[in-house]
């Protein structure tokens, strides 16, 4: 009996030591894995947060350190045991948690159609892409110019007659948009890789000229439900100039290039979320910033269509399909199946992780990475919609600064609440409406004329869930942009 008893000391002595052991080890592992966090700390992140995680474990290396060499082996075999119940309990805790909260994980369009009773298109753009061309028809994607900057082309391209730096998608192509609605959008893009009619570009025959990033573009739905050819319907000629991404220097540049040539009577400014992220990195490019610092820059591109196709033909059939293939965005064989099957592993993975993390438990009680606000690059902001507006009275224009609200700040997603999503769009309304104010630029505010007074908001997003419009709030909007025209005494040049 005395022996089994210091069978059984001796095993738990052993299983206090591996505890101890394990404890350190694992502690280690953290520090490093914190470290490596810390030499990649992601833009705007605080380092309170790490800083602090790698002190504890410090600590705790040394208290189980120290416990190895002079705890007694009836004290180590407590706290082991202790530690262990602890550990069972917190994972059992953040299992049952991960799993109460796999409804709240963001669906994938797709799933969200189903459960609306839609029809989607579970094709990758590629596929989309691949497809037209096995059909004997060339198809190209919607090439936002902010994605240049990402490509290593951030001064432009060299074509045969120089620098160029392209601020439409390729033009007179047939284009494939985002799906965000369940359908892949598709339409003829203008001589000028732009979403309009061909022909509307006319000097003194311009009502209204639109510039802005995805929202503005009326991204997701097909050409005739866009924001400008709402208003082409109301009897305004109407061009867009937009592309995805867009931040306030490209925006400028846009400008100058289609619309100074053009003299419409009405600039509409579009201002969306993540607007002044876009400009940080515009500010990146030396080309690009010329338009802000030279008074006379100009690369004449409207009159370089042949230039633009012919960069932008070989950026897509080099980076831009190269890149989305070496990400494996879409599986080449049973697509459809590949891909259900992928994003179930790709949650599981993710879960396994999180519980690895306890990221459910720490949420709760707040133990997360904390975000500082990004820097505001306000005083260039100003200068850019300064200039702008110059721009736009030198040639007898009006030039209106639109506000478009994000989609968090009508939805009570979890993500958003904690702070792991840091909400741009609330930090940085104030800011720009009153630099449009204060530049006595007239302001159209969205939120406040269509989101706040709508009895379900997150009804004008599709699937209620980011980034764009639903065709009924570009259809709005533009009712409202209309309005404010008519109400400020513009008469369509039509109508005289």
């Amino acid at each position: 009996m005395k022996n089994k008893h210091k069978e059984y000391l001796h095993t738990f002595i052993k299983f206090a030591n591996a505890m101890f052991r394990l404890g350190i080890l694992i502690s280690i592992i953290i520090i490093s894995y914190v470290l490596y966090k810390l030499y990649n700390l992601p833009q705007f992140a605080s380092l309170v947060f790490y800083l602090i995680l790698i002190l504890s474990c410090v600590i705790f290396i040394l208290f189980l350190g120290f416990g190895l060499k002079k705890f007694s082996e009836s004290l180590k075999v407590n706290l082991s045991i202790l530690f262990f119940i602890i550990c069972i309990i917190i994972y059992g805790l953040e299992i049952y948690l991960e799993n109460l909260n796999k409804e709240k994980i963001p669906m994938q369009n797709r799933i969200r159609a189903e459960k609306m009773n839609l029809p989607y298109d579970e094709r990758g753009k590629l596929e989309v892409l691949k497809d037209f061309k096995d059909s004997g028809i060339d198809a190209f994607p919607n090439i936002s110019p902010s994605g240049f900057i990402g490509f290593n082309y951030i001064n432009g391209f060299t074509s045969k007659k120089g620098k160029i730096y392209p601020l439409g998608s390729i033009p007179n192509a047939l284009t494939i948009n985002a799906n965000q609605s369940g359908y892949y959008p598709i339409s003829m893009s203008d001589e000028h890789g732009f979403m309009n009619p061909k022909g509307l570009y006319k000097k003194d025959k311009v009502d209204i000229i639109l510039t802005g990033g995805s929202i503005a573009n009326s991204d997701g739905v097909n050409s005739d439900e866009s924001i400008t050819a709402v208003l082409r319907q109301m009897n305004l000629n109407a061009i867009n100039i937009t592309s995805a991404d867009n931040g306030s220097l490209i925006k400028l540049a846009a400008l100058k290039e289609y619309a100074e040539p053009l003299k419409p009577k009405i600039i509409i400014w579009a201002y969306s979320a993540h607007s002044l992220y876009h400009l940080s990195e515009e500010m990146k490019s030396p080309l690009l910033k010329r338009y802000l610092y030279e008074d006379n820059y100009s690369q004449k591109l409207i009159s370089r269509q042949e230039e633009v196709k012919d960069v932008l033909l070989s950026y897509y059939n080099s980076e831009w399909i190269n890149e989305r293939t070496k990400k494996n965005i879409i599986p080449q064989e049973n697509s459809i199946k590949t891909k259900k099957d992928s994003f179930t592993k790709n949650i599981t993975k993710y879960s396994i992780i999180k519980i690895a993390k306890l990221y459910n438990l720490r949420k709760r009680i707040n133990l997360i990475p904390a975000y500082k606000h990004p820097p505001v690059p306000s005083l260039i902001f100003k200068d850019i919609l300064k200039k702008s507006k110059q721009m736009v009275s030198d040639w007898g224009g009006k030039m209106y600064f639109v506000y478009l609200p994000d989609w968090s700040r009508y939805s009570i997603d979890e993500y958003v609440k904690h702070g792991l999503i840091y909400n741009i769009e609330h930090s940085y309304r104030e800011f720009v409406i009153s630099t449009a104010n204060e530049l006595d630029i007239p302001v159209i505010d969205i939120h406040r004329e269509v989101f706040a007074t709508h009895k379900d908001s997150l009804s004008l997003f599709p699937f209620r869930k980011p980034r764009y419009y639903t065709a009924d709030g570009y259809r709005i909007m533009a009712k409202v942009i209309a309005k404010q025209l008519e109400k400020d005494g513009y008469v369509p040049i039509k109508s005289k």
